[in-house]
């Protein structure tokens, strides 16, 4: 099922910063994680990917990021392409250099070493003006770290340990966010609150491409949603218009 967005309709094309076609994910136990899955971000764009638990999310961001190499799994079709370049079977450091941020899962944050240091052992952006300008405008979407930076950051809330993967994400000053379950498991408090940082971060023109359980709030704040399960792309299209589909209104994604 396709919802076509005003975009399409006018036939405005916008270049792509992740492009995915067919991707086919083989796990380590020699399971399909992901079947064919298709997916498009524009440059300045913010999509959502949505579904159910082992729908293919998570491996998806892996595969445009490089991490699935380290757990065993591998690609074993389709493409995947980011700021034009073909990455596939390329280690996360080459497609960083791209530009591309990820805010992980699992596995956020150094809790053996302070927020400043954190914050501080982010390679800097080759294209910044001043490190501590980038530093003040990330704090400036989380203040409450500016009075942590010396706390060990194990030690803080699962929320602020959020907001470090984020501001640490942000010195490298990003072409491309992929953010995965940011608000998994953390107070519902926090959920808007982390959103509106990164609808301020879309603002600034960074494509961005997230994952999360907060459905409502994800399709608020995109351009563009898709529906994952069992590995295939269920459903796609405008996010304002797709939230109003009969299968999101049925709990289909869970």
């Amino acid at each position: 099922m396709t919802f076509e967005s005003d975009a399409e309709r006018a036939g405005a094309t916008i270049p792509s910063a992740i492009s995915v076609t067919n991707l086919r994910v083989r796990y380590r136990d020699g399971a399909i994680g992901v079947h064919d899955i298709s997916i498009n971000v524009g440059q300045g764009q913010v999509v959502a990917l949505i579904g159910p638990n082992g729908a293919g999310k998570t491996t998806t961001v892996r595969a445009i990021t490089g991490f699935l190499y380290g757990e065993g799994t591998r690609i074993i079709g389709g493409t995947v392409s980011v700021m034009g370049q073909n990455v596939s079977g390329w280690e996360p450091h080459r497609i960083s250099r791209l530009g591309v941020a990820v805010v992980p899962e699992r596995f956020k944050v150094f809790g053996n070493m302070t927020v400043a240091e954190n914050l501080k052992a982010v390679r800097p952006a080759p294209r910044r003006a001043s490190r501590k300008d980038d530093l003040d405008r990330a704090l400036t979407l989380f203040p409450a770290l500016a009075p942590r930076m010396k706390q060990h950051a194990g030690t803080l809330s699962g929320g602020e340990q959020q907001m470090l993967a984020i501001c640490s994400a942000l010195l490298t000053e990003p072409r491309v966010l992929l953010v995965d379950e940011m608000t998994l498991g953390l107070h519902p408090s926090l959920h808007a609150p982390l959103f509106s940082a990164i609808e301020a971060i879309a603002k600034t023109g960074t494509a961005i491409l997230i994952v999360d359980e907060s459905v409502n709030l994800s399709l608020h704040m995109a351009n563009y949603c898709y529906l994952l399960s069992n590995g295939l792309v269920r459903a796609h299209g405008d996010a304002a218009k797709f939230g109003q589909d009969e299968m999101l209104a049925a709990g289909y994604v869970g």
